[in-house]
């Protein structure tokens, strides 16, 4: 919340008379965003440093464009539906969830694991697109747009061993990774290679304890990856023995939607 505020304070200092309703507007999206419950415009124009007047004409336009809604009997203003469409589209642009959701619904309620679709950001990190869940009693539940760094976890493997990444690279990326369970980094480079080897990655629990990924790469059209599909299960709900085959399910779904986002 301090982080996000601080960027909010930093857009108002950049207001300039071109461009100073426009980040204006930016900055009362952004508070929204934040806070637990609707707030008013007073309280909006007091904490972004705004006179009462323009704020609540940005909001009156806003909330005609669906960007944001406003209860008629309390006078306090929530993000409206208008900012998903948006969200969801500068989330997953090439729409690789919506592609693949059918088969990875199909896998996640044959295997009782949880599914996921990861997008990689301009080789810095990673966001979780979607994910399904299978039906079990106990569910892994993840974050649509949890963000993490690139090379974390049974993706961060994939991508380490099958993105083109120099030895160097690697090494700057590693530092940034903060594991529940530690893994030394002579350790991670042999599970990269052993990536490089069977075209999959795993983490078995050193992003979070008790919790098992398995993780393959989708390619674009130029051959670079631009999603990573995971499966997510408690560590020991399957044993080592059959994470091969489960890998093996996860490429050939991973192989169809490279074809497809390939225009192949």
């Amino acid at each position: 919340m301090h982080a996000q505020m601080e960027r909010i304070d930093r857009d108002l200092h950049r207001l300039s008379p071109r461009v100073g309703s426009v980040t204006s507007t930016i900055a009362i999206l952004r508070l929204l965003a934040t806070v637990d419950q609707p707030i008013g415009v007073n309280a909006i124009a007091r904490r972004l440093e705004l006179t009462p007047s323009s704020c609540f004409n940005i909001l009156k336009t806003l909330v005609e464009e669906d960007f944001v809604n406003c209860d008629p009997e309390t006078k306090a203003y929530s993000l409206g539906g208008g900012v998903i469409a948006i969200a969801r589209r500068a989330l997953d642009p090439a729409e690789a969830f919506e592609l693949v959701r059918a088969r990875a619904e199909d896998f996640s309620e044959r295997k009782s694991l949880t599914t996921g679709l990861w997008r990689v950001v301009r080789r810095k990190r990673i966001v979780l697109v979607g994910y399904t869940a299978g039906p079990t009693t106990m569910r892994i539940h993840l974050t649509v747009g949890q963000r993490l760094p690139l090379l974390m976890g049974s993706v961060g493997r994939c991508i380490a061993a099958l993105g083109g990444m120099s030895d160097d690279e690697i090494a700057a990326g590693f530092k940034e990774l903060r594991w529940q369970e530690s893994v030394p980094f002579d350790k991670y480079l042999e599970q990269v290679a052993e990536t490089r080897r069977t075209g999959w990655g795993l983490d078995e629990g050193n992003f979070i304890r008790g919790v098992t990924t398995i993780a393959v790469p989708v390619f674009d059209k130029r051959g670079a990856i631009s999603n990573c599909l995971s499966a997510t299960m408690f560590t020991g709900q399957y044993p080592r023995s059959e994470h091969s085959g489960i890998a093996k399910e996860l490429q050939q779904i991973a192989q169809w939607a490279t074809h497809r986002l390939a225009g192949i």
